[in-house]
């Protein structure tokens, strides 16, 4: 038994360091989001927000303009976010 622990002890300290770097870190952005003008505005751009591989969620608000959005480092980039938003035809900035 100590044996096994003494191998796995080890392995488990360097997959708890790797973890995060392998999977990237969780970031969150909000963005100014222009050119909303009904409440059918913020599903469209919720969709293709979505669309992004490593957008883990978002929240678009109508009244306030803004998309909260929540994506891991490494697969989603705030510049990705902003041309998708700028693609279906709003505004989009920091």
């Amino acid at each position: 038994m100590k044996r096994v622990q003494r191998v796995l002890l080890p392995v488990i300290f360097i997959m708890s360091i790797l973890t995060p770097v392998m999977a990237g870190e969780i970031k969150s952005v909000t963005l100014k989001i222009e050119g909303m003008t009904c409440i059918t505005c913020p599903p469209a751009v919720k969709k293709a927000i979505s669309r992004i591989e490593g957008v883990k969620s978002v929240e678009v608000g109508f009244w306030k303009g803004k998309a909260y959005v929540q994506y891991e480092e490494g697969k989603a980039t705030v510049e990705e976010i902003i041309k998708a938003v700028e693609q279906i035809g709003y505004k989009a900035r920091l």
